[in-house]
């Protein structure tokens, strides 16, 4: 399925629920948020649905308070953004009637689990998706839109650090950066901004760093967060900061969630791949970063990951160039 085909869908529905994935990133947000304003500007009704908590760093992000956490009533349309597969949804969806699915995302484990479906890898974020949408629905630009489009951008690439960061994204970041939004203050907000008990937190994992076999990896317990007076949804970008160590190939950091279950971030240096092994254990991602939500417990949970995280980082070409 195309773009035009999204865009079609769109402009036929009069009301839409938009929902993105459980443990939400900044591009999870991003797209979320910018996707139910460029619809609102249309004349729609449009609502937002995340079913987990938020970050507070993404809290930043305006209309950031206006996401639920599941969806109730009858919808025309229902949109899934930047989730691979429907369980990413959690039970976003699991209280609406029958509508048609548009599925959005970039990521190249997506299952095409929509009735139309819009998934195109090449898209450095889901985010510069919506941006594309709001320029095909003549959606324009202001300050408010392109600083919320930005942020997704920004967070799906390191701060535009990532190796698909075309030219064609760097014109694209300008004619946000043009229409009013700050790059420094959301490279500020996403990448630079932590409480003191999350830099607790981050100590306490880091003294439990392990590194075997290329991988690097490390345990966030529940205990741990609750000591601290932390709830799930802080993310301290850990497992981006581990695969900075030079003998590693591979990062990842297993947090236990209040649930039992296990949220497993993976990371992998160029010419390595993550996303295979998040797809095996029901999650998804891209190739140098992923991630997926697990049953517990820990203890179970670890072996057979961080074997297949080895296998990962034993197999993987070792051209620093990718």
């Amino acid at each position: 399925m195309s773009r035009e085909q999204a865009r079609q869908a769109l402009e036929r529905a009069r009301r839409v629920a938009v929902a993105t994935h459980i443990t939400p990133d900044a591009d999870a947000v991003s797209s979320l948020i910018g996707l139910t304003q460029i619809l609102r500007r249309l004349g729609k009704e449009a609502e937002p649905f995340c079913d987990d908590e938020l970050p507070p760093r993404l809290r930043a992000i305006p209309h950031s308070e206006e996401i639920s956490r599941v969806a109730h009533g009858s919808f025309d349309l229902l949109v899934s953004l930047d989730a691979s597969d429907p369980a990413r949804l959690g039970r976003a969806f699991a209280e609406v009637g029958e509508a048609p699915l548009l599925n959005i995302d970039h990521h190249i484990t997506n299952t095409g689990f929509g009735t139309v479906n819009w998934v195109d890898p090449s898209a450095v974020a889901t985010a510069e998706m919506v941006l594309w949408l709001a320029d095909d629905l003549g959606v324009s630009l202001d300050r408010e839109l392109a600083s919320i489009l930005l942020a997704g951008i920004v967070g799906d690439t390191m701060g535009l650090r990532t190796p698909n960061v075309t030219p064609q994204v760097l014109r694209e970041v300008t004619r946000l950066v043009e229409a009013g939004a700050s790059l420094p203050a959301l490279v500020d907000a996403l990448f630079n901004r932590r409480s003191f008990a999350a830099i607790r937190l981050f100590g306490q994992a880091l003294a439990g760093v392990r590194l075997e076999d290329g991988v690097i990896w490390t345990v966030v317990t529940r205990e741990m967060r609750q000591a601290l007076g932390l709830g799930q949804a802080n993310d301290l970008s850990l497992s981006s900061f581990l695969i900075s160590a030079e003998e590693a190939r591979i990062a990842a950091v297993f947090t236990e969630r209040d649930d039992g279950k296990v949220e497993v971030s993976m990371r992998a240096r160029p010419g390595y791949d993550v996303a295979r092994v998040a797809l095996a254990f029901g999650g998804g991602g891209h190739p140098p970063a992923a991630g997926c939500l697990v049953p517990g417990p820990l203890e179970e949970v670890i072996p057979p990951i961080l074997s297949a995280l080895k296998a990962a980082a034993r197999d993987g070409r070792t051209d620093p160039s990718g």
